[in-house]
């Protein structure tokens, strides 16, 4: 027999854990392309009618995080953001009117920053960089 407070109400689908929304969680984070908490990843997903807990959310950044999947800064506060960290390493030029984006690789960059960790004593050096400008078609747009 099992007992009452482990059986699921007979209306409501069972749930299962944290592993199992993971997919769901990063879907919105790398919708999202920047970094966000836990809380505002929440908010963002609420927004956009998923119906998931903060716990659940927490859970499935820690887990794809402890995966290697995410890359996390850790702001003065010590509250935890999240990026999605692509298969394949890439940068964005984005636009700063429109979000149009475009990817690129730069050997340069990524030779710059390679040196950067030990130059300064530090090891596990990831990066994120943010390359924003404004696209020709918003360029036109605002001249005219």
């Amino acid at each position: 027999m099992v007992p009452a407070s482990s059986a699921a109400a007979p209306d409501r689908p069972q749930r299962g854990r944290a592993a199992d929304r993971r997919p769901e969680v990063l879907a919105a984070l790398r919708q999202d392309e920047g970094f966000l908490g836990a809380q505002g990843l929440h908010a963002l997903m609420t927004q956009r009618g998923i119906r998931i807990g903060l716990t659940t959310v927490y859970r499935a950044l820690s887990a794809a995080d402890a995966e290697g999947r995410l890359e996390t800064v850790r702001a003065r506060g010590g509250v935890k953001s999240y990026r999605y960290l692509p298969l394949v390493h890439e940068h964005r030029l984005r636009c700063r009117t429109c979000g149009a984006g475009v990817a690129f690789v730069s050997q340069v960059l990524e030779d710059w920053v390679a040196q950067l960790g030990p130059r300064y004593g530090f090891e596990n050096v990831r990066h994120a960089v943010a390359v924003t400008g404004t696209c020709s078609g918003c360029a036109v747009n605002d001249a005219g």
